[in-house]
């Protein structure tokens, strides 16, 4: 391993150290707010952020070890991160295709019918599973370049490293007062949140608590490695690799310690990444 990325690797498991122990920044994690009581509905299906970031950081320690994209020329990179996007826009259209089949009267077995799809659909996810992470490996440095071109890097290294990875995001479960706009409330649900249990955690929630509820789909969220979803518009991931990086850079500055201490605050934090991230 380089001292470059030995240096890098070491900001790194730092970096993770002190959000660990010291709860820096409520932005690295969308924070339940003030109505404690609404997570007596959420609670069984809370998003994991731990596991989720555990498993990430072993994969994007294993990335920067490896440093492939140093040894990629420039088209192979560019090629390598068209080559995921499109695998994306395989497996989504093979997603819409199986959610077609289950949800047709129409067919008496779904299984059957969806049987050759259904393998098909994990030959794309192994190919994803080999795909993405030097695609995300690639974009990362391209980040880092830009970063250091703006002077946000010490050393010319950003800190925290960029590092993001994607994967089906959690759904985000909004809390407000009925009569003021304000949110109170982010509670991150599991992925496999169906729309049925959405609606009906928003009804037990509005008619239980007095509070109005919406589940919502989220595009990143900055915990550490960041998470940004699957897309197949590089300029949209472009611009949210960069949107959740900074709320990582900020973690580290007044702007991110303070992100749920006043509505002011977090609208400040949130054009502060809108704007770095375009």
């Amino acid at each position: 391993m380089s001292w470059r990325r030995f240096f890098k690797t070491l900001v790194i498991l730092v970096f993770v150290f002190l959000v660990t122990q010291y709860a820096l920044g409520p932005s690295i994690i969308p924070s339940s707010g003030k109505n404690e009581d609404v997570r007596a509905y959420t609670r069984p299906i809370e998003f994991n952020y731990g596991s989720w970031m555990a498993d990430a950081m072993l994969l994007k320690i294993g990335q920067v070890a490896l440093g492939l994209p140093e040894y990629m020329q420039a088209a192979d990179q560019k090629q390598t991160v068209l080559d995921y996007l499109a695998l994306v826009n395989e497996i989504q259209a093979a997603q819409f295709e199986l959610e077609t089949i289950f949800a047709d009267p129409n067919i008496a077995d779904p299984e059957a019918a969806s049987f050759e799809l259904r393998a098909h659909l994990e030959e794309l996810y192994q190919q994803r599973e080999l795909l993405g992470p030097l695609a995300e490996s690639i974009l990362q440095n391209q980040l880092s370049t830009i970063a250091a071109e703006v002077g946000l890097t010490l050393g010319g290294q950003p800190v925290p490293p960029v590092l993001y990875h994607s994967t089906p995001l959690p759904w985000a479960l909004i809390v407000s007062p009925r009569d003021v706009i304000r949110q109170d409330g982010n509670i991150s649900l599991e992925v496999e949140t169906t729309l049925e249990d959405q609606i009906v955690l928003e009804n037990e929630v509005e008619q239980n608590l007095n509070l109005s509820a919406l589940v919502v789909p989220v595009g990143g969220i900055g915990a550490y490695p960041t998470m940004v979803a699957q897309t197949t518009n590089l300029n949209w991931l472009a611009e949210v690799i960069a949107h959740e990086w900074t709320h990582n850079y900020l973690t580290l500055r007044p702007l991110g310690l303070l992100y749920s201490e006043t509505p002011e605050l977090r609208t400040m934090n949130e054009t502060t990444a809108s704007i770095a991230g375009n």
